[in-house]
């Protein structure tokens, strides 16, 4: 009897397979892009602009996201609500356009077309603006009772000045800034990544390019693989024919041309510009005192989206370092994504409490394990323990990125994303 019972106790704490959805984070890379620079005849939608293979990605990937956190599949509760409520999801871009395109395009996905409220029929006459329309009669006649044709529901996406966003940019901290350009033009902080890469392929990408390779560093090839990253995935391969192995060796050059952009201190500090406000979020989903200014403009939405670049991933994922995971390449459409969820227990559904919350973090569907928890499911505790003593308080973060010392080298002119 005493076996039974203990066994009877140890299945109430494992039956946790896909616990219950609190809340989810989503933080993105735009689509797929043109290059900042390139040659005016390959690309049509203007420099650093979403391809329209970048929009197809995040419609894609919203159309996903709909399946799972909406349409509940599989095997789990519905989420959100099949209509988009303004209190369930909070949209945050950086002032990029890209960015902000993107966040449009996934959110057309998560809320398609004919989800949105239709016009009154009574109200046709009354909805139109006080200008003259040309063939008002004929479009109202094609419009029907859809308030914009296909009847799409527009949501708001914000973004803010670079200077003054404290949460997905980083233009109003000084000490960031200052790293990412200034680390930038230290070819002494690149000098490992150059003797690695020099001998395997800057041969050819110097010919891509028409150029000398010992006229490059490895601090010039940000920009340059950045355009080979957008023509070859729009089938633009007139450059180099590179081989599989060589191309291989191009993608792994991605991660490594930003992430030395920043010390281990500016990674903290971004990393946690993100972090911090989401883990107090999930304090606030479970019951347990939070900040509320840091996360004031939330509201109680149950999901947020954050739409930003490689970079910002790049250094989240290396703040976090997950056991066993290598970053070589990030690529366009890759979203990092954070939920809280409850263990499916008999004890939890007793009594509700701080024990009864796990998170589980996704990149690219991949699920992450973190130093200091037992599992990949990593019980809330464990995560904010780890983020507590890994990282330090949103003070200290915001104190840090005012640093005196870094401020005189600091031009505010440059831009940042």
């Amino acid at each position: 009897m005493v076996k039974l019972g203990v066994l009877l106790l140890l299945w109430t704490f494992l039956i946790a397979a896909s616990g219950k959805l609190y809340f989810i984070a989503e933080i993105f890379r735009h689509g797929a892009r043109s290059p900042e620079l390139y040659e005016d005849d390959k690309f049509i939608n203007g420099k650093g602009m979403l391809t329209a293979s970048g929009f197809r990605q995040q419609f894609l990937l919203g159309s996903e996201l709909r399946r799972r956190y909406v349409q509940g599949y599989p095997n789990q509760d519905q989420f959100l609500n099949q209509f988009y409520d303004p209190d369930e999801i909070y949209v945050r871009s950086t002032q990029t356009k890209r960015t902000v395109q993107s966040a449009y395009a996934q959110l057309l996905g998560l809320y398609p077309l004919d989800s949105a409220e239709f016009l009154n029929s009574e109200l046709t006459d009354v909805a139109v603006p006080p200008i003259q329309v040309f063939n008002l009669k004929d479009v109202q006649e094609r419009l029907g009772i859809d308030p914009i044709l296909d009847n799409p529901q527009p949501i708001p996406v914000f973004n803010f000045d670079q200077q003054v966003d404290t949460f997905v940019a980083y233009g109003d901290c000084p000490f960031i800034s200052n790293e990412f350009f200034t680390r930038n033009e230290q070819k002494e902080l690149w000098a490992d990544l150059d003797e690695k890469f020099r001998p395997l392929i800057f041969k050819q990408i110097a010919q891509a390019f028409g150029a000398d390779s010992g006229d490059l560093h490895f601090i010039h090839m940000g920009p340059l693989i950045d355009i080979l990253f957008a023509e070859e995935f729009e089938g633009i391969q007139n450059r180099f024919n590179f081989t599989e192995e060589e191309w291989e060796i191009v993608l792994s050059m991605h991660v490594p041309s930003l992430s030395n952009r920043l010390s281990d201190k500016g990674t903290q500090l971004l990393a946690l510009r993100h972090i911090l406000p989401i883990l107090e979020t999930m304090k606030k989903k479970i019951g347990l005192d939070y900040q509320e200014d840091l996360i004031s403009r939330f509201g109680d939405s149950k999901m947020l989206m954050i739409s930003s670049h490689d970079a910002q991933l790049i250094f989240i994922l290396r703040f976090l370092n997950p056991e066993g995971f290598e970053l070589t390449h990030v690529p366009y459409a890759s979203t990092l994504i954070f939920e809280l969820r409850r263990f499916d227990t008999n004890a939890c559904h007793i009594r509700v409490s701080r024990s009864c919350f796990y998170v589980r973090i996704l990149f690219n569907d991949e699920q992450l394990k973190l130093p200091g928890c037992a599992q990949k499911d990593c019980t809330f505790r464990e995560f904010s323990n780890y983020i507590q003593t890994t990282g330090i308080s949103y003070q200290e973060v915001q104190e840090q990125c005012q640093s005196e010392e870094l401020l005189q080298n600091f031009d505010s002119t440059k831009s940042v994303i």
